[in-house]
């Protein structure tokens, strides 16, 4: 069982950056770099990518 807990913890803590990640390409931004906010302040930078403004081409 302790074997599981440090994986578990690891996926846990990336789960918010990558999210904001993912959310920053569908917006037109700069995944790597929201990625890389988005481990520094977890959940402000999935805030603050939301109020900006999407910068993706309409198809």
């Amino acid at each position: 069982m302790g074997e599981l807990i440090v994986p578990l913890g690891l996926l846990l803590l990336l789960s918010v950056p990558l999210i904001t990640a993912r959310l920053a390409k569908r917006l037109g931004r700069r995944p790597w770099l929201w990625f890389f906010i988005g481990i520094a302040l977890p959940v402000i930078a999935s805030l603050i990518l939301c109020l900006l403004p999407d910068l993706s081409e309409p198809e």
